[in-house]
């Protein structure tokens, strides 16, 4: 229990991104997100590396007036459009398959807990969880730093961020996916937070 709540309980394996169990593998995942130094909006904005090196995703911009994201395959593939909600206090965002934003391919949102609580704390919900007094589905705890990702009102962890800071570099950000997670789901919500904080710190 939660607030009073009844605790909804999500599959750690269900999947989020695509009908493949590419992203999900039996083993922790570790991924490294860098920003790109491009200017322009339909370029290239973040890339992603597994431990070796090699690009598993793209991230790029669609729109600059909406600020649409496109998040691609290595192989350029487009698996989810992440689109923000215009003038939304709780910092909202949707996510969509593929190239669409049609309500009918809606998968998941992610918002800000509460409005006016200093904590970065954001709900992650289903678009089959339609109960607005269910729990959220996932939940994510943002600490300076460090994150974490963890299923709805439970401490049962399923990926962790660190950022790591460089002089006369982008920070990175260094994950690691535990087993069994979508790790194509886990970037999507570290990309959302990245361009929620680049929004406030434009609008300071």
């Amino acid at each position: 229990m939660a607030d009073g709540k009844t605790e909804r309980h999500v599959d750690p394996a269900e999947q989020l991104v695509a009908d493949q169990r590419r992203f999900t593998v039996p083993n922790a995942v570790n991924l490294t997100i860098t920003g790109t130094d491009t200017l322009f909006a339909l370029k290239d904005l973040y890339k992603v590396e597994d431990a070796n090196g090699d690009v598993v995703f793209k991230v790029k911009g669609v729109s600059l007036s909406s600020r649409l994201l496109l998040l691609l395959d290595a192989a350029g593939t487009p698996l989810l459009t992440l689109k923000p909600k215009a003038f939304s206090w709780h910092e909202t965002w949707s996510v969509f398959r593929g190239e669409s934003t049609s309500p009918n391919d809606l998968l998941f949102s992610v918002r800000k807990a509460k409005v006016f609580e200093c904590k970065d704390n954001f709900d992650v919900v289903l678009a089959a969880n339609t109960d607005e007094a269910a729990p959220c589905d996932f939940k994510i705890i943002a600490r300076s730093k460090k994150c974490t990702i963890c299923i709805g009102e439970t401490d049962e962890i399923i990926a962790q961020m660190h950022r790591k800071t460089a002089f006369f570099a982008r920070d990175k950000l260094e994950i690691t996916v535990n087993p069994n997670q979508d790790f194509a789901f886990i970037v999507s919500l570290m990309v959302i937070l990245e361009e929620i904080e680049a929004s406030r710190r434009s609008s300071a």
